[in-house]
């Protein structure tokens, strides 16, 4: 995503949705903080899931304490006892080796992943256990950095959802049937520039998405 794609996005969106043009005002100037690699990208996904943003942060921070050379080798050679110690719990330290192992072997590969269509990054990342909807989406966003991606699965984004356009429902009823025909006639005004929306959904939370 350039910033020829950020530029086009703040114009699209603000002309398209009032809501989203005083989210662009307020936070334009937050810079979007993607990874380096698609890799690390699957390993925080891991890292991060069902737990805080703070205490994501602090577990993360501890497995970068440890690390030494590229990560999909470390994750791969550290002892599963190891990993236990900083924190990690058996169903994530499942998933980092599995993924560790794929990488290594040569079954995964940042150039595969660059190739791969969204849909097909999404079925990949889902064939490994722990691996869910919410964090392909992730990677497509923070890891790939495409730029039409809305993850209607991730909590905040429902609660941003909730907050700005939809306060008579929860967070759990705005993702139901009942109203899919609503919030996609929110969302589908705001391709192809819907991971700008996202990002602008997660800064109204005052918080760091990843």
């Amino acid at each position: 995503m350039t910033s020829q794609y950020w530029e086009k996005a703040y114009e699209a969106l603000s002309l398209s949705d009032e809501v989203m043009a005083k989210l662009i005002e307020r936070y334009r100037l937050v810079p979007f903080k993607g990874f380096s690699s698609v890799a690390e990208s699957i390993f925080r996904s891991i890292v991060g899931q069902q737990i805080t943003n703070v205490a994501a942060a602090t577990l993360w921070d501890r497995l970068c304490g440890t690390r030494h050379g590229r990560w999909d080798s470390f994750l791969a050679i550290t002892p599963t006892s190891e990993l236990r110690k900083l924190g990690l719990n058996p169903r994530k330290i499942h998933a980092l080796k599995e993924v560790a192992f794929r990488f290594v072997s040569g079954e995964w590969s940042e150039r595969s992943f660059q190739n791969m269509a969204d849909a097909e990054v999404i079925r990949v990342l889902t064939s490994v256990k722990g691996l869910g909807p919410w964090s392909a989406m992730s990677v497509l966003i923070f890891g790939l950095k495409r730029g039409d991606v809305f993850p209607i699965d991730d909590f905040g984004i429902r609660q941003a959802l909730v907050n700005l356009y939809f306060p008579e429902e929860t967070v759990v009823s705005v993702n139901r049937k009942a109203n899919r025909s609503r919030v996609e006639s929110i969302v589908g005004a705001w391709a192809p520039y819907r991971t700008a929306a996202t990002w602008f959904l997660w800064r109204s939370l005052e918080n760091d998405p990843r």
